[in-house]
Parts: structure tokens; sequence; C-alpha cells
């Protein structure tokens, strides 16, 4: 045992000193990798102002209830529904410099995922013809982007490799052992989102189709050797 511990730590103090004295290069790799969008992803809101705190939450909650009728006419399943946010609260006006209150206003805000896009804009033109519904954040998006993900991610490296190749070269030395490679601080692969999306026969509403990029950056450190 005493032997191990002994040669453990000579090679400990081995490899310290060379990540001291011996030069290193840092480089950042990073790459895109593009692909079709399959889904559109979108928020649904609805609010209200009443005398009282029931009416408020009634009357939004009445219009999201029509708006989840129509998305499930349009294919929408119910697990691509999902409550993002809720809240009841007084409302305030200001006249002649002091505060009156309005009544109480419910908000209630929805996330949906549309996965048939073809039905993109027939689907929002319907939405579109309730009175108190919101519809924002509009995106196209893919379902599945975990082979992109790696893609990315397997490109980055390669792309960190290059870089230090050429750092070396250029510098007189012959690029050495991989001492390190870690992620950057996001800790995801960011998705470029594509704001443009397909078209439905008939729509009132005008969608063009979009790729997105999935993206990735890593970080590297290697030894130099002369």
């Amino acid at each position: 045992m005493m032997r191990i511990l002994v040669i453990l730590f000579a090679s400990l103090m081995l490899f310290s000193c060379q990540s001291t004295d011996a030069p290193t290069v840092s480089v950042t790799g990073s790459a895109v990798v593009e692909t079709v969008t399959d889904i559109l992803r979108f928020e649904l809101a609805a609010s209200a102002t009443c005398e009282t705190s029931a009416k408020a939450v009634s009357t939004a909650s009445g219009i999201i209830a029509e708006a989840v009728d129509i998305l499930s006419l349009y294919g929408v399943l119910p697990e691509d529904i999902r409550t993002e946010y809720f809240s009841i609260s007084p409302s305030y006006s200001y006249i002649d410099g002091k505060e009156v209150l309005e009544g109480q206003m419910a908000i209630q805000r929805l996330s949906v995922i549309l996965r048939d896009m073809e039905k993109a804009g027939e689907t929002v033109d319907a939405l579109s013809a309730l009175d108190g519904i919101e519809i924002s954040g509009l995106y196209a998006d893919k379902s599945d982007k975990s082979m992109e993900r790696m893609k990315a991610r397997e490109l980055a490296v390669h792309d960190a490799y290059e870089k230090a190749s050429v750092y070396a070269a250029a510098s007189g030395y012959v690029l050495g052992d991989l001492i390190s490679i870690s992620g950057t601080s996001r800790g995801y692969a960011p998705v470029a989102e594509a704001r443009v999306y397909s078209a439905s026969a008939g729509s009132g509403t005008s969608y063009y189709s979009g790729a997105i990029e999935v993206s990735d950056e890593i970080s590297a450190v290697f030894f130099l050797s002369e």
C-alpha cells in the first residue's frame, strides 16, 4: 500500500510540474446545426376586470375555455395545453391624482403546442375571432432536437481541436494532450427561433416556413509541446 501511495504521489507531482511549466492553449469551439420545424408554439392569455373576484375569474376563464374548445377542433391535444400563469388582484386607476379602485382583475395564460403545422393559419384565425383573447410568443420549433444537439456538440469539439492545432502550429508548437473540456455557462444548446410559419389554404393570415438553428459551444485547454 505504501508503495502504491508513493507512486501515486510521484505521478501527481509530475503532472503538477507539467501543468505548471508546460505551455498550454485555451480555445472555444462552436457549431450550428440547422433543422426543419415541425411544431408551432404560442401563448394565449385572457384578462377581465370586474366588480368582484368571482366574476373576474369567471369571465377570464370563460374566454380561455372557448379558446381551448377551438384548439381541440384543430387537433391540439390536451397534453399540449398548459396553464403557465394565473393571478387575481385589485385593479386601480388614477383620477385627479388619487388612486381609485376599479375592481378585481383576473389573468390566465396558457402555453400551446400545435403539431399540425398546416393548420397554423386556420387555428390562429379562429382564435383571433375571440373577443378578449391575446395571442403572443408565436414561433416555430422542433419537438425533438436531441440529435441536433448531439451533432452540434460533436462539431463544437472538432472545431476546438482545429483551432488549437492552428494556434499551436502558428506558435511553433505541436498540439499535445487535452487538459480539460467543458460546456459554456449557458448549460444548454440554444435554439434560434424561426418566427415565420407555413400557410394554410384559405387562411386570412399568412405564414411562411423556416428552419431553426441549434448551436453549442465548448471551452477546451490543451498542452503544447515542442
